[in-house]
């Protein structure tokens, strides 16, 4: 990767939906160029998918919860299967401490919560112990922005 590469993630990580066009005239490089290296970045898995962030709360998803798991040893890839195949859970990490797991999941409320996640979880083979944490409001959420580093003088 190089510089044109880093402005062409800026410009996407800001806005995914500019133009190959607009971004070529702002780097002062051809549109074909900026189209050629997009589809190079994203086939090479630099760019994993080009995608939309929803309001939650517009659509109806009210509930946050994160939930850290516990887990028996050596059942980690099947609880990592079986968690998969949740809807409601958008995010899996492995953690060092103080779970193995920490799970992002998004509901419409605690109702669905429950149902769809919680007593999922509670009946899974190889899950020591689970603990939520409900929230009230989100001040931040982004993904991942790409800006080139400050120079160091």
């Amino acid at each position: 990767m190089d510089e044109v590469d880093i402005a062409i993630l800026e410009h996407l990580s800001d806005n995914c939906r500019k133009h190959s066009t607009v971004i070529a005239n702002e780097l002062g490089v051809a549109t074909s160029t900026v189209h050629k290296r997009i589809e190079k970045m994203h086939s090479s898995g630099i760019i994993k998918e080009f995608t939309i962030k929803v309001d939650p709360g517009v659509v109806g998803f009210n509930i946050t919860t994160f939930i850290g798991i516990t887990l028996e040893p050596n059942t980690s890839a099947s609880v990592i299967e079986q968690l998969n195949g949740i809807d409601d859970i958008l995010e899996i990490y492995e953690l060092l401490e103080p779970y193995d797991l920490l799970l992002k999941v998004q509901t419409f409320d605690v109702h669905s919560l429950k149902k769809n996640v919680l007593v999922p979880i509670s009946n899974m083979k190889g899950i020591k112990k689970s603990d939520s944490i409900l929230t009230t409001k989100c001040h931040k959420e982004k993904s991942l922005s790409i800006h080139k580093k400050p120079l160091i003088s």
